[in-house]
């Protein structure tokens, strides 16, 4: 579904605000997103992406569905990064 009948101005993909001020705080992040170098198969315990992230143990990251459907994407939380193979 591309549009929300609950969010009809801005679809149902985003962080919207209208006649205020978004303000987040926390650290930068390089990169701010990438994308994985494999595919990773349903019940993987590991993914391998493309670039190296400071991502740390213990953050909670999502990793997007490849199809239009939202409720397939997940969300899981990081126990380690290994940036020693590039």
């Amino acid at each position: 579904m591309l549009h929300d009948p609950y969010l009809p101005l801005f679809g149902n993909k985003c962080i919207g605000l209208t006649n205020g001020i978004l303000d987040m705080h926390g650290p930068v992040r390089v990169p701010t997103w990438t994308t994985m170098n494999t595919t990773s198969e349903p019940g993987a315990t590991s993914i391998t992406l493309s670039v190296p992230v400071d991502w740390v143990a213990g953050e909670e990251i999502a990793i997007a569905s490849t199809s239009f459907n939202g409720r397939e994407a997940e969300k899981r939380t990081i126990l380690s990064v290994d940036n020693s193979n590039p």
